[in-house]
């Protein structure tokens, strides 16, 4: 049980804190790899930015109409907890 809370909160820290990192990044990013230098004038950030979209693809379950905010990137955040305590328990149950 200790394990499993453990799993849950460092995936749903290391989760929230990419995310907002990626979004913090994504303007600067954007002006930087523009000039015909594209990805190759800043990969890092550009990487951190794909990274972070790749994260925050299930904001897709809020509708439309709501304003995006860091609740909605804490609520993911925890759904990826929750995926990551449930698979070391799925993990665990095998094992046994």
């Amino acid at each position: 049980m200790l394990r499993s809370l453990a799993v849950f909160a460092i995936v749903s820290t290391l989760h929230f804190l990419l995310s907002v990192r990626g979004l913090a990044s994504v303007l600067p990013a954007a002006f930087e790899t523009q000039g015909g230098a594209g990805f190759w004038a800043a990969p890092g950030k550009s990487m951190l930015v794909w990274m972070s979209n790749l994260l925050l693809a299930p904001l897709w379950f809020f509708p439309a109409g709501t304003e995006f905010g860091f609740l909605h990137v804490a609520a993911v955040s925890v759904l990826f907890g929750l995926a990551g305590a449930g698979l070391l328990q799925l993990w665990r149950k095998r094992r046994t």
